[in-house]
């Protein structure tokens, strides 16, 4: 198929988004399956009809780079999608094997003498057997772990009992690759799949900005989310683009000189220019819908829930043994020293890749972007240029799309990130939600010790110490990941992975 050809049957899909012949979307069970492994890009032969379904429109656009680990991109979807519900189940979880102690149901895990261990801060006579709970960190971490796996697969099944289907689109499964006719069909008609979505999410790796396919779907998303005098250029630009104006829309001869192009005044000129009318035509957005996520911090939060997880279970433990009292705090001292440096590396790697992708957002250019295949390279162009420039010039649309992207993309970064240092709040609640675990258990503990069942002040006052206590340790979980993050951007820098 000629660029022409394909060129006009992408901006015949744009402009008439409701021709929705091979459209077909995935659900969210399936993108996931087996951790990601669509995600590979040798994953092998898919079965794309058993896999996909028909689909009127999507509900998310999954935008990714190849060169982007499977395994980062598989974490960053469970933090996405999965991680709240997850909490949320656990702490339910967590709650109720509080209640159930409480009320005598769950009987204490052993008895162990007291004296010593972090969790004995206010502990009666050392003589004095001490009832060993861990009901509440098992049972919540026993119910947090699978439904953060599977959590993709109940809401698959709440959709099938309600007979409605969320549809996500992921090249790999909803664009067929057994029929290269039906294949290639798909790919130029991403920029209709896009038009037919209702947000996008971006899992953000290094690689992204440098992949001209990536920066294709970011220009067709955004141009969908612009004001209605910008729309308005995509129903005219059809009919502009004859066989000679298609060629015109990347040969700027027709449009510019030769020298006016390799001229180092005049080329930024003409940039300026179609900057300020981009500036005063398309302030009004709606990028609501545009979700960036940076893999790094997928990887850091579960790499993060999982260490943790491991690190109180093991504590717990350990203490429950009845080792001797010095022992106990050297082991919580060491262990707590080296879950702060693996955290301390994952911040940096977060820390430094959300600057990286600030960087890669304020230095974007197209001509930087890679294509595997030269023939998409000039057809993106083309695809791009008709949609960012009234006059059908290469030089303006490229311009214009590269300033949407440096000041749009980056405002809705800064909105839903914050800058380096700011603390992701799914990030502090997986924290906190590990200790708030780890303290129930204390406090049940408290409420258990015999001397102080037998009188009800020194009952109130001791749960009432411990609960304040719990409280203050479950608050300052936020503020060991903001100190991780601080600590880690005083780090030396690592060398870019595209370096």
């Amino acid at each position: 198929m000629s660029l022409h050809d394909r060129t006009n049957t992408a901006l015949h899909s744009l402009r008439h988004p409701g021709s929705r012949l091979h459209q077909r979307g995935v659900s969210l069970s399936t993108v996931m399956n087996l951790g990601g492994r669509h995600f590979r890009s040798n994953a092998g032969p898919k079965d794309h009809d058993a896999l996909s379904f028909p689909t009127d429109k999507y509900d998310m656009f999954l935008s990714h780079s190849w060169r982007t680990s499977r395994k980062a991109k598989y974490a960053a979807l469970l933090y996405y999608t999965s991680l709240v519900p997850a909490v949320c189940a656990g702490l339910a979880a967590g709650i109720l094997a509080f209640a159930l102690q409480v009320q005598g149901i769950l009987p204490p895990f052993g008895r162990a003498m007291s004296g010593g261990g972090a969790t004995l801060d206010a502990s009666p006579p050392p003589s004095e057997p001490l009832p060993f709970s861990m009901w509440c960190l098992v049972m919540g971490g026993c119910t947090f772990f699978p439904i953060l796996i599977i959590w993709a697969r109940l809401v698959e099944l709440a959709e099938s009992t309600r007979g409605t289907k969320v549809s996500y689109f992921l090249d790999c499964l909803c664009i067929n690759q057994g029929d290269a006719e039906l294949k290639q069909v798909g790919i130029d008609s991403i920029g209709a799949y896009l038009q037919n979505s209702d947000s996008m999410l971006v899992l953000w790796g290094p690689e992204y900005f440098t992949r001209l396919w990536c920066c294709f779907e970011l220009a067709v998303f955004m141009e969908k989310s612009t004001n209605s005098e910008f729309k308005s250029l995509l129903q005219n630009s059809v009919a502009e683009v004859r066989p000679t104006s298609v060629g015109a829309a990347r040969d700027l001869q027709q449009n510019t000189s030769p020298t006016e192009i390799n001229n180092e005044v005049t080329a930024p000129a003409r940039i300026a220019a179609v900057t300020t009318g981009v500036q005063g035509t398309k302030i009004e957005t709606h990028d609501r819908k545009l979700i960036i996520i940076p893999v790094q911090i997928g990887v850091f939060c579960m790499a993060s829930l999982v260490m943790g997880y491991v690190y109180f279970v093991l504590g717990r433990v350990i203490e429950f043994l009845g080792s001797d009292p010095e022992y106990i705090d050297l082991f919580w001292a060491l262990s707590l020293l080296g879950l702060c440096v693996v955290i301390c590396r994952f911040c940096r790697c977060y820390s430094q890749d959300r600057l990286e992708l600030s960087n890669q957002i304020a230095q974007f250019t197209v001509s930087r972007a890679e294509c595997h295949l030269p023939h998409d390279h000039e057809f993106i162009k083309a695809v791009i240029t008709c949609l960012y420039s009234e006059t059908i010039n290469e030089i303006e649309g490229i311009a214009a799309f590269e300033y949407v992207v440096r000041s749009r993309v980056q405002q809705n970064v800064d909105k839903i990130l914050g800058s380096r240092l700011h603390v992701p709040w799914r990030l502090s609640m997986a924290g906190m939600f590990l200790q708030t675990l780890v303290r129930l258990d204390v406090v049940v503990e408290t409420l258990m010790i015999p001397s102080h069942l037998a009188d009800s002040r020194v009952l109130a006052d001791r749960t009432a110490r411990e609960a304040a206590r719990s409280f203050s340790y479950v608050c300052l979980m936020h503020a060991f990941v903001y100190c991780a993050l601080v600590t880690s951007c005083l780090l030396p820098e690592r060398k870019s992975k595209l370096a």
